[in-house]
């Protein structure tokens, strides 16, 4: 199956933080998009539903597969039931990267996940 992606609004922030790794979010990106379930660790506890993988030494991609919250029934835990049904479920939303503490130290970008676009990070 071929996965299309969609970036939640915390990924324009990080590269604003982190400019110099936009070609290697970009590369890495295309990798996932390849195989989202078996590149991915699947998170647990308050991050259930999303899932990482390690990027750039210290630093983490979260997303979410659309498909796999909706098979689980993770919307309501991701707070992004609004949305499913406008949203295919081969869609991969990239929603943070960052350092590996702050990845999951914050749920800051499970604040926003309903909002109704994502936008490309170009």
């Amino acid at each position: 199956m071929e996965y299309q992606d969609k970036y939640h609004p915390l990924i324009k922030d990080c590269l604003k933080k982190y400019p110099h790794l936009k070609k290697r979010l970009e590369k890495k990106k295309n990798y996932i998009l390849k195989d989202p379930f078996n590149l991915g660790e699947p998170l647990k506890y308050n991050l259930t539903g999303l899932r990482s993988i390690p990027f750039a030494r210290n630093f983490l991609i979260i997303y979410i597969i659309c498909g796999e919250c909706i098979r689980l029934q993770y919307q309501e835990i991701n707070k992004c039931g609004m949305n499913c049904s406008n949203i295919p479920e081969n869609t991969v939303i990239f929603l943070y990267f960052g350092c590996h503490d702050s990845a999951y130290t914050t749920e800051i970008y499970k604040k926003n996940i309903e909002q109704k676009e994502y936008k490309p990070f170009t």
